[in-house]
């Protein structure tokens, strides 16, 4: 047959065919599925209903009118299991297409515009598709294969609307009539975020008295000495700290404000207050209270405390450089309102635990004797206290409080603390008196953009709004001063007002800074910090001065945004440029939030994606649509984790909190967040900056659709904004979260996007802690360790939790002899919890199957410790094994708890690190060999900025006998900041005779060692208690001792002079009288040795705790006990 006759054959059969569809009446068909009235977003996952295959005759019809000038795929329909399309209905080019069996046929182009009515009808003969009543394209052969679902949104998807769609049984003529937009409702095939609809609100009756936590009695209060101090401290030009204060209940105080706030009011019975600190931390300290800490002592602690005012008093006399000078109390944080007088005259309130509190005392203190007193009111609803026991369940996570936000809503009680009595009620920031001239400095914001892209120079902004306190205008000359570079300027402030001072490269050249000293995230380089100082002079005489700390770095971002298009688009964003022209890039409205292809993504803003702040990406569809922050133009590998609340009793002092930070610095984090903002106060930040650690900032709202909003968004954003203009200038906040895992009410949402444009601006506004643009949040509970590489925590996560024990000695510490063992309430109390989402049960049943029922609580732990070391080691080498492809961030659900904890955290309140801690440093390292689960892959991570060429990454299997199995080895070029695969290890056939032991080293081109690893593996879970009959290793050990300024170093060599491995030793430092040294650096711990390795330890601790004559501990999971004496 001629290709004309084929032609003519083919035309007459689908004419036919599709004659026969539109003679066919409705009456002959069943309907299966639909109609159903589509919005087509192109970014939208795929639309799917589950449907039956009709028997015999089937038809698929819509309307479709596209939006889009690209086309792309209508309708589809697939199999039971999966997205791809077994038949395709596509407008491409401007013509329809069906695609099916692997074939595809096409029809004459559409008609411009409007809409166009499609049947695909289905038979004995094949696959027709007619378009506005003609035959279109025809496929001669049935569909081959079985389908189960109807796919609206396939990729290459089309913007359109999509009207009828129905599947029918038989042949079905939809009506000739086009249908009417404007009186259909159509489902948009991409959700939009929805707003909250339900919440709780918490423990709303006392819980039963036989779910009570029961176990040893209380520990008798002990108290402090009170610290022997000045009234005022100076703090600088023109600066005191007020430093001495009293502390009453204030139902127990008599007397009017006017009179408890003269000098000379009798307050010797009251208590010497500890502040910064919280009501709860003066009662502690001065004896009234056991330490709530240990054990069940937090019980016999009254809830009369959150419900009840407080007085706080100090005297002092005013210091000489105060007199003639405008005097302003500053209160840096009260929880949760309060009244300030002073000498006898009410000068002013604060409301919201974390905004300032400023107010113009200049008239009210004389020379001489003086008085402050601050009336402090907790959280109007304090919510009712749960105490977590094994019977009562974990509780709540908050409750009313959140209603009062912005306060500490955790201390309510939540999975990870207990209910806080006074609920952190108290000055917990400090107190400050400040003297200035008429020109007084407001906050600055100091800016910094890198133009070139070897950042070779660094312009920096600096912004000072300057305050005229006089009543006639004042010139006054503001000079801003850090390293070597100086710039001033004059100007004129009217009375009474402010005016901006604004200090940029194009004004003044010495702003642009050649080969500056950039802050770097931890890892990444030194997180290099300049101190500004500003001044203000009238007439040459200083009038104010303010020192500002700041870090030379510019923060860029990778996302997926929906454009104006409806589709994903791949971007780059820099928020300084965006800044700088005037233009919002991304819209966070609930409206422009998106469900996409793996989760959500917000919109941009109405042009936005044709900024000059925007630059598209393309090849990196794995990442979308997650997010990818850049600092200094370096993409960040971001490994951290939540900090829940930095301690329970809010003790803030830097003394506290430092060696917190230094503990995560040492675990290689290089990015912590400020979970619902209970952290935000300056030595949080300051020791961010520090120790090189990105803080991702929230706000104080929790869980959408499970938490309640707080009801005063007025007052919310009050204290958000003095937030964002107090600390602005940490280079280490890289981020704002508006919510825990939710987006906050509209009036908030909106509010905090625009403040943030204006009083920031260089940032990146998130609404939500996960889901748009991050994973979700979770698992909390244990998880089979490969999971970590297949299922759990793709692109960026926020929140991956898994249990977490401490060590023994903590665990001792924290928990009377009496409740140890077995496992008792004052456990649960202690968040062991047998109820939600970090419910143990998985854990402990992981613990029985591996290694057997744990027999006491030294077995427990050491148990605990196996398990532990392997779920956080796994959980950051299942971030690198998709490192830059799928995964760019992975944060612990915690890294540090608020208070003696057993769940979610890599070291204990009292700085101890156990086995999780050594398992995140481990994966985290900068450069570091490992092996994926569950394929034995084994491959380099360099997280460094420079190339290894040369390296050499080597493994040795061997049985639990000490016989080499296997070893293997190969040369490696391994990328800065990639992944590189070595080789895949074949360990099926060697674990089927039992437990394998796996050692992985990488050595450079010298043959330096720079990563280390040891697995254990078996064949099943059952398998590997083949390790509990392991010999017992007596290692040999030396130490040496050394010192580094201020702190001791010791170098501990550890040899296995066995046949067997020594698996698991555990360093502990002690000193002379037996007490273990805290806080102490381990350059590693939890050591495996097989048989003849040796390594060497480096432990750092503080000289004045290690004091003389220090030992070295021991002990593992197959290691004899020993003490190691330290030698010179």
């Amino acid at each position: 047959m001629s290709n004309g006759a084929n032609v003519r054959a083919r035309t007459a059969w689908m004419t036919a065919c599709a004659m026969a569809v539109l003679a066919t009446s409705q009456a002959a068909t069943a309907q299966v599925a639909g109609p159903f009235d589509l919005a087509v977003i192109p970014a939208s996952p795929v639309w799917s209903r589950d449907v039956t295959v009709p028997a015999g005759e089937w038809t698929l019809s819509f309307w479709a009118s596209l939006d889009g000038k690209d086309g792309g795929t209508l309708a589809a329909l697939a199999g039971k299991d999966g997205d791809t399309a077994l038949v395709s209905v596509a407008v491409t080019g401007g013509k329809p297409v069906l695609t099916a069996n692997g074939q595809a046929a096409s029809g004459a182009a559409l008609r411009g515009g409007g809409w166009h009515r499609f049947a695909l009808v289905s038979t004995a003969k094949g696959l027709t598709l007619s378009v506005d009543g003609k035959p279109a394209a025809t496929l001669a052969q049935p569909l081959n294969a079985q389908f189960a679902r109807l796919l609206v949104g396939s990729a290459p998807a089309s913007a359109a609307h999509i009207a009828g769609l129905r599947l029918d049984a038989g042949t079905y003529a939809a009506t000739a009539t086009p249908p009417n937009p404007a009186l259909i409702q159509f489902a948009e095939t991409s959700p939009r975020w929805p707003l909250q609809v339900r919440q709780m609100q918490g423990q709303v009756t006392p819980q039963p008295a036989s779910t009570l936590p029961r176990g040893a009695a209380a520990d008798k209060p002990v108290a402090k000495p009170v610290p022997q101090v000045a009234p005022l401290a100076e703090a600088g030009a023109g600066k005191w700290t007020l430093q001495k204060w009293t502390l009453a209940a204030a139902p127990d105080v008599n007397g009017e404000a006017a009179a408890i706030s003269r000098p000379g009011f009798g307050d010797a019975r009251w208590y010497a207050a500890t502040v910064p600190g919280t009501v709860l931390t003066t009662l502690v300290d001065r004896g009234v209270y056991p330490d709530p800490a240990h054990g069940l002592n937090n019980l016999v602690i009254p809830e009369k405390l959150a419900h009840q005012d407080y007085w706080y008093r100090t005297e002092f006399d005013l210091p000489a450089g105060a007199s003639g000078r405008h005097l302003e109390l500053l209160l840096n944080g009260v929880n949760f309102a309060s009244q300030v007088w002073v000498n006898g005259t009410e000068v002013g309130t604060t409301k919201g635990a974390f905004v300032r509190g400023k107010f113009d005392v200049s008239a009210m203190l004389k020379p001489g004797r003086n008085a402050i007193a601050v009336r402090v009111s907790p959280p109007p609803r304090p919510g009712v206290a749960h105490e977590e026991s094994l019977t009562s369940g974990v509780g709540e996570n908050g409750g009313m409080m959140m209603l009062d936000g912005p306060t500490f809503g955790a201390s309510e009680g939540w999975d990870w603390i207990p209910t806080i009595r006074d609920r952190q009620t108290g000055l917990w920031q400090d107190v400050q008196l400040l003297a200035s001239g008429d020109a007084q400095i407001g906050d600055p914001q100091v800016v910094t953009t890198l133009p070139k892209a070897d950042n070779s120079v660094a312009d920096i902004e600096i912004t000072v709004p300057v305050t005229n306190l006089s009543d006639h205008a004042v010139t006054a000359t503001v000079r801003a001063a850090f390293d070597d570079v100086a710039v001033e300027r004059q100007v004129t402030v009217p009375a009474r007002q402010s005016v901006a001072v604004r200090f940029s490269p194009e004004t003044d050249a010495a702003l642009a800074v050649n080969n500056p000293k950039l802050w770097w995230p931890n890892g990444y380089g030194a997180p290099a910090l300049h101190m500004l100082h500003l001044t203000t002079a009238i007439d040459g005489q200083p009038s104010d001065s303010k020192d500002v700390r700041f870090g030379m770095r510019q923060v860029t971002y990778e996302m997926s945004l929906v454009d104006g298009d409806g589709k994903l688009d791949r971007v780059a964003i820099d928020f300084e440029k965006a800044r700088k022209l005037g233009q919002q890039i991304v819209d966070e409205r609930h409206d422009a939030i998106r469900q996409v292809p793996g989760g959500w993504a917000y919109s941009f803003a109405a042009g936005a994606e044709k900024s000059p702040a925007v630059t598209p990406i393309a090849g990196d569809q794995g990442l979308s649509p997650f997010l990818v922050i850049r600092v200094n133009g370096v993409r960040i590998a971001a490994r951290g984790g939540s900090v829940g609340m930095d301690d329970f009793m809010k003790r803030v002092d830097r003394a506290h909190l430092e060696p917190y930070f230094k503990l995560h610095q040492d675990a290689h984090v290089n990015v912590i967040r400020n979970w619902v903002g209970q952290n935000t106060q300056a030595s949080f930040f300051d020791l961010a900056d520090e120790y090189g650690l990105m803080v991702m900032s929230d706000f104080w709202e929790s869980t959408q659709d499970y938490n309640i909003e707080a009801q005063d968004p007025t007052l919310f954003m009050d204290n958000a904004k003095d937030v964002v203009a107090r600390f602005r200038n940490h280079p280490s906040i890289v981020l704002w979260f508006g919510r825990n895992e939710g987006v906050p009410q509209p009036i908030l949402n909106e509010g905090l996007d625009e403040m943030l444009r204006k009083e920031d601006g260089t940032r990146l506004y998130m609404a939500s802690s996960n889901r748009i643009n991050l994973h979700d949040s979770g698992p909390y509970n244990w998880r089979e360790p490969e999971k970590y590489f297949t299922e759990y925590s793709k692109g960026f996560a926020v929140e991956v939790g898994t249990p977490s024990f401490p060590t023994l000695e903590s665990w001792e510490r924290a928990i009377p002899a009496s409740e140890r063992w077995p496992i008792s309430d004052t456990w649960a109390y202690h968040d062991w919890h047998q109820t939600g989402n970090g419910a143990v049960k998985s854990f402990t049943d992981a613990m029985d199957r591996e290694f057997g029922k744990p027999t006491s609580l030294p077995d427990f732990e050491r148990k605990a410790q196996m398990l532990e070391y392997e779920s956080y080691r796994a959980v950051f080498e299942g971030m690198n094994a998709g490192l830059w492809t799928t995964n760019s961030g992975r944060m612990l659900w915690m890294t540090q708890p608020a208070w003696p904890s057993s769940a979610w955290q890599v070291f204990s309140s009292d700085y101890d690190t156990h086995g999780a801690f050594y398992g995140m440093k481990k994966a985290s390292e900068p450069v570091h060999v490992q092996m994926n689960l569950p394929d034995h892959k084994v491959i380099l991570v360099n997280n460094r900025m420079a190339a290894l060429p040369g390296m050499t990454v080597r493994a040795t299997v061997q049985a639990l006998d000490g016989r080499t199995l296997a070893t293997r080895d190969a040369k490696v070029d391994a990328v800065a900041g990639k992944v590189a695969d070595a080789f895949t290890l074949d360990l099926a056939p060697l674990m089927a005779s039992g437990p394998v032991l796996v050692r992985l080293e990488a050595l450079d081109a010298s043959g330096a060692r720079l990563s280390d690893n040891f697995y254990w593996q078996a064949a099943s879970d059952e398998a590997l208690q083949a390790l509990s009959a392991m010999a017992t290793v007596s290692l040999t050990g030396a130490a040496k001792v050394g010192t580094d300024g201020s702190d001791t170093k010791i170098v501990v060599t550890l040899t296995n002079p066995g046949k067997t491995a020594a698996i698991q030793t555990k360093l502990t430092l002690f000193d002379a009288k037996g007490k273990q040294v805290l806080p102490a650096y381990f350059s590693d711990n939890y050591v495996s040795l097989l048989p003849g390795e040796t390594r060497e330890v480096t432990v750092t601790a503080p000289s004045a705790l290690v004091g003389g004559s220090p030992s070295v501990k021991l002990r593992g999971w197959n290691v004899a006990a020993q003490s190691i004496a330290v030698g010179n």
